[in-house]
């Protein structure tokens, strides 16, 4: 009986051991692994906009959990926090954090999204053209190096939009710059800025009148058959400058030939001039306005990318619907 009375306590300890083991293994596979934890808690603070204790979420994962599947995009956060709390230090560390994600990630589906970002800090610190073009030159670079990097991102329409308002910044700068040098009668001054302006930005929307200033320089340094080049030059590509009738005058008294209208090339700088006019001061277009409250330049290109892939969804609905 004393030995029944033990095997039943055996069997019975061995069931409760049993049980305990099944809640045990329950729990473990309901659990949320720590990493995980530590990323959702980033992204709700970040959400809130609590970006100091979104970084310490995030930079506890990566530490933490090196290999984890959530440290890339935890990585990315950190510098996403920098850049939506804003301000020149924050902008600066999150070009910094957005940089070393690239080093470390370069094969990272969200790496010309961080180009982008990269590109667009630049964007939002950069200057008028008669002030610092130190952003602008920032700017253009990074801008450059998205579109040789990820030619096929769905940024890059977008980005080539940017560059061209960058090179227009640019170049309007050193525009400036040679008109005062040439107000002030300082020629080889002004000659050498205005030639820069040509041979650097080709699609500058008033090169019509860098070319006729660069032939004034010229004619007062008496280079005379360089003037008159320049002057053919307006004649024959910027018919619809307000400086072609002056040119067309100037190679007259110089008794040099007049040449004939270049259909082509009057056309492609006629529409840089008319694409400049109509969008220069637009809000989203002059983004060094970002930096006091405008459009973010990153928000704009992921705006018009998704704009263009709802567009080509739409497309290839109708394209479906129309075959017989």
């Amino acid at each position: 009986m004393k030995k029944l009375r033990v095997l039943w306590t055996i069997l019975i300890f061995g069931l409760l051991l049993a049980g305990c083991g099944q809640k045990s293994a329950d729990l473990q596979e309901g659990a949320v692994a720590p990493d995980a934890t530590l990323f959702e808690n980033g992204m709700k603070y970040l959400e809130k906009s609590q970006f100091i204790k979104a970084r310490l979420a995030f930079q506890t994962l990566v530490n933490t959990y090196p290999d984890s599947e959530y440290t890339p995009v935890a990585f990315l956060s950190i510098a996403d926090s920098y850049y939506r709390e804003g301000g020149t230090e924050n902008l600066l560390q999150a070009e910094a954090q957005f940089k070393d994600f690239i080093i470390f990630y370069p094969t990272h589906e969200m790496a010309d999204d961080a180009q982008m970002k990269i590109a667009a800090i630049n964007f939002r610190l950069m200057r008028p053209p008669d002030r610092d073009p130190t952003y602008a030159r920032k700017a253009e670079q990074e801008l450059q190096k998205l579109l040789s990097d990820y030619p096929d991102s769905e940024l890059s329409p977008t980005a080539r939009e940017f560059l061209r308002d960058v090179r227009e910044n640019l170049a309007l700068g050193v525009h400036q710059k040679a008109e005062f040098y040439f107000n002030r009668g300082r020629f080889l001054a002004s000659e050498d800025r205005f030639r820069e302006v040509l041979e650097k930005y080709e699609n500058f929307s008033q090169a019509d009148v860098t070319n006729f200033l660069l032939a004034r320089s010229l004619e007062e340094l008496n280079r005379i058959d360089e003037a008159a080049t320049r002057y053919a030059i307006l004649v024959k590509e910027y018919p619809f400058s307000q400086h072609a009738d002056q040119a067309r005058e100037k190679l007259i008294l110089l008794e040099k030939p007049i040449p004939e209208v270049d259909e082509e090339k009057a056309r492609i700088h006629a529409a840089n001039r008319r694409m400049e006019s109509f969008s220069f001061w637009d809000p989203v277009r002059s983004v060094w306005r970002t930096f006091t409250g405008g459009p973010d330049p990153y928000e704009v290109a992921r705006q018009r990318a998704e704009e263009r892939k709802n567009l080509d969804a739409e497309g290839g609905k109708e394209v479906t619907q129309n075959q017989p």
